[in-house]
């Protein structure tokens, strides 16, 4: 067979046109069928033709599963991420959801989520002055425009794949430390608490980044459609941990334990107060004072203490 000689798809049948052929392992595939593959999916060259029918297949299920996808929140803005609370799964994709028909984003469960995590990648672009001829110079020393782009990382449990990035940032950010970086820093931290289900998906600590600023906060608490501004204020959110997890000191630390029959816990410290130098004031050390009222024997005077007498100065026996 000859290189120029007529292709046909091993997928679908048709004719490959020139330039249209995407090599397998053990066959060919025309363009068309491979836009019908996984945006995820990175495998083609290493994978069967049985391997690219079998994933075809669970892509016509993703189109079904995709029409009873309802998102409410949305989260990035050059990628968005998508999650539907009520399903317990989430959508990446750069569209929106009434032109998802051509790409069909895979419907991910967020059972199937195993990591989570936020990537920073820092550009640094070097500052220059003007030389007495006009020309470009370093600064001494050298100055530079630092910027940044968000990234959150997603391992999941796939047959097709098994990492998905998702770019939160439409434009480069600069400066560490800004309110425009920290309000990225802190949406992403809230992405990873709804795919790794340590909140929960779509509840009131969700946030995106949509939201009306009053005096550089966002002013809106409430919840928005995915998409919409309004979203849920991430700058008032509770602390999460200490809303649904357990204290684990509180657990564990024998010297916060209740007390059993009046007594601590072996080598405890917050022992009952019969027991040790933190007695009550009527046992052990700190008794009530005895009286020290005495009589002079002199001139018969009662006294209420000192050492002499207080009517005619003769020294207490």
């Amino acid at each position: 067979m000859g290189l120029f000689d007529k292709k046909y798809c091993d997928i679908c049948g048709d004719k490959i046109g020139l330039l249209g052929n995407r090599k397998l392992e053990d066959g060919n595939m025309c363009k068309d069928c491979a836009k019908k593959l996984s945006p995820f999916f990175s495998d083609r060259r290493s994978s069967t033709v049985n391997e690219i029918k079998q994933q075809l297949a669970y892509r016509e299920q993703n189109k079904q599963i995709l029409s009873g996808f309802s998102p409410m929140f949305t989260f990035g803005e050059d990628d968005k991420i998508y999650i539907d609370p009520m399903k317990q799964s989430f959508v990446v994709s750069r569209r929106n959801p009434g032109s998802w028909s051509d790409e069909n984003p895979d419907v991910i469960p967020l059972s199937s989520v195993t990591g989570c995590n936020l990537r920073v990648d820092e550009d640094r672009e070097e500052l220059y002055t003007q030389g007495k001829d006009g020309e470009e110079v370093s600064y001494n020393p050298p100055r530079y425009k630092f910027t940044y782009d968000f990234y959150i990382d997603i391992k999941v449990n796939n047959p097709y794949f098994d990492d998905i990035t998702a770019k939160l940032n439409d434009n480069e950010v600069e400066g560490m430390g800004t309110m425009e970086y920290n309000r990225y820093q802190q949406t992403a931290q809230q992405v990873i608490n709804n795919l790794t289900q340590n909140g929960n998906a779509g509840m009131p600590m969700t946030g995106g980044f949509n939201q009306p600023m009053n005096n550089g906060m966002p002013m809106n608490q409430g919840y928005a459609p995915a998409g919409a501004y309004g979203q849920p204020n991430p700058y008032a959110q509770q602390n999460v941990y200490a809303q649904q997890q357990p204290n684990p000191y509180a657990q564990q630390n024998p010297y916060n334990q209740p007390m059993n029959n009046g007594y601590a816990p072996a080598n405890g410290y917050n022992q009952p107060m019969n027991n040790g130098y933190n007695q009550p004031m009527n046992q052990g050390y700190n008794q009530q004072p005895v009286s020290q009222s005495w009589v002079c024997p002199s001139c018969q005077a009662n006294n209420d203490g000192g050492r002499f007498c207080a009517f005619c100065g003769t020294p207490k026996q």
